[in-house]
């Protein structure tokens, strides 16, 4: 059948692409008068490509778009670079395709061009694909009129930690918790749409995906320079049961678990309970939860960023250990 066959040297996965997408393609829009062009690019590579419900082309398309998106900017159009190895089995490269195709339009952006080049088998990991994305920000206001995350602020979480990190390492492993728990990566421009369309854009004063070290890399982030500190309630952590299981067989804390579809926002505390009720509106957001407070130097017990535990006690967070087994893209 014509669909088995594979992807050979003479083969061009753009054409292919570009067919799937249909009249996703077209030119990048221009930038609203007033507003400055943003640009964020990834190559993105995910061992395996291809897993449960998704697939490396649906992590990058999400992940550029999210990236723009908590930067302050409005995605509004994507170039893809596509690398194939000879001998990719062609219903894949149609997988990828039609992946690709349906992220795109969940993101609400247009793809302005493809690339794709095929090379030698054994050159690539089956596929990587790079992603770049075009958006638009307003100007930055003065220094100081934008507010920086104060103590007292709230940390939000907007979805389930670690089930990306779980599902991959658990496929790799042959466990068997892939098959319980999805990935979950997912473009969620939408998702913050929704916290602006309740009035609360000027509430969030940081956000962050939660790519690989997860929310504990975000925290140190926003507690680097030590004018503030984090502590979180290690009970609070949104956490499906079965993805806790296989992150505790897999020996690697919740908050260290890479989890691109979800996010780390720092809001006022005055609206915390508004933009917790609007992200819990949307899809993406059902699980989201208040996990934190931004905490001044002198309240600090252990460190600068903190994890209080069941029985009441504070402990720093734990340093992250780097194994290279658990890279994910």
């Amino acid at each position: 059948m014509a669909h088995d066959r594979q992807t050979g040297l003479d083969d061009d996965p753009a054409a292919l692409v570009i067919e799937e997408l249909g009249d996703l393609v077209g030119a990048a829009p221009a930038a609203p008068t007033g507003f400055a062009p943003s640009v964020v690019t990834g190559t993105y590579v995910c061992d395996p490509p291809f897993f449960g419900g998704a697939d490396v082309g649906r992590l990058a398309v999400s992940g550029v778009v999210n990236s723009l998106a908590t930067a302050g900017a409005r995605p509004r159009s994507l170039a893809l670079a596509l690398t194939v190895e000879a001998g990719l089995p062609r219903q894949l490269l149609r997988r990828l395709a039609e992946s690709l195709r349906d992220t795109v339009h969940e993101s609400g952006v247009t793809v302005a061009a493809v690339h794709g080049r095929v090379v030698r088998a054994g050159d690539a990991d089956r596929v990587y694909v790079t992603a770049t994305g075009i958006g638009t920000a307003a100007p930055c206001p003065p220094d100081g009129a934008r507010p920086g995350i104060r103590p007292g602020d709230r940390v939000l979480v907007t979805g389930p930690l670690g089930d990306h990190e779980a599902h991959l390492l658990s496929l790799r492993a042959g466990l068997g918790f892939e098959h319980h728990v999805a990935s979950g990566c997912a473009p969620l421009t939408g998702l913050l749409d929704t916290v602006r369309a309740g009035g609360y854009e000027g509430a969030v004063r940081a956000a962050a995906e939660l790519n690989e070290g997860g929310l504990a890399s975000v925290l140190r982030s926003f507690g680097a320079g030590g004018r503030t500190g984090v502590r979180i309630d290690g009970d609070a952590l949104p956490l499906r049961a079965e993805t806790r299981v296989a992150l505790e067989t897999l020996g690697i804390a919740p908050w260290d678990a890479a989890s691109p579809g979800s996010l780390c926002l720092v809001v006022s505390p005055e609206d915390a309970a508004g933009v917790l009720a609007a992200l819990r509106s949307h899809r993406y957001g059902r699980w989201a939860a208040l996990v934190g407070r931004v905490t001044a130097p002198a309240e600090r017990l252990a460190g600068p960023v903190e994890v209080r535990d069941a029985d009441g006690t504070v402990r720093a967070l734990p340093a992250p250990v780097n194994e290279p087994a658990r890279r994910l893209f």
